[in-house]
């Protein structure tokens, strides 16, 4: 039986794989903060010169565990400081005031931003970006149901939409 040079090659030599650390998203080998096994070469042409990844040392291993257990902290953390705003909102109402025909059809419709803005106004309470989701479109005077949803938690408040 004769083996070609690359097949002899490979038949000989074992798979030199590498443990790296990644500082920021690559893609088809994993996200930022991963610890992720990927060939040497790879490891030391691509990821290690352009500071996607660094070596997986057992200094920079330590490092990386305290990293992750201060990760799953603040997530912890956040969801509980989540779960008591989404209480605090959690079957309130907020007033929101729009210009309004005389049939009570509303001239521009109720964006996020705005309830956003009248529960900091009232509530004084400051929501990111995507916590609110509205099930239809407001354009008509009256109240309606807006889920509020933070890190998992999940409530409702009304929005009462009256006419300047």
């Amino acid at each position: 039986m004769i083996l070609s040079s690359n097949a002899l090659r490979n038949s000989l030599l074992p798979a030199n794989d590498m443990k790296v650390i990644l500082l920021e998203d690559v893609k088809k080998v994993g996200v930022r903060g991963a610890l992720v096994t990927v060939a040497d070469g790879y490891a030391q042409n691509v990821l290690i010169p352009k500071k996607l990844g660094v070596l997986a040392t057992p200094q920079n291993i330590a490092k990386w565990e305290k990293d992750q257990a201060g990760k799953k902290e603040r997530q912890a953390s956040d969801a509980a400081s989540a779960a008591e705003l989404v209480a605090k909102l959690d079957g309130k109402t907020v007033e929101v005031k729009a210009r309004a025909n005389p049939s009570g059809g509303l001239f521009e419709a109720v964006r996020e931003k705005q309830i956003m803005d009248a529960i900091g106004n009232q509530l004084g309470i400051s929501l990111t970006e995507g916590a609110l989701s509205l099930s239809e479109a407001i354009k008509k005077l009256g109240p309606y149901r807006v889920k509020v949803s933070l890190h998992g938690v999940s409530g409702e408040l009304t929005v009462l939409v009256s006419g300047l």
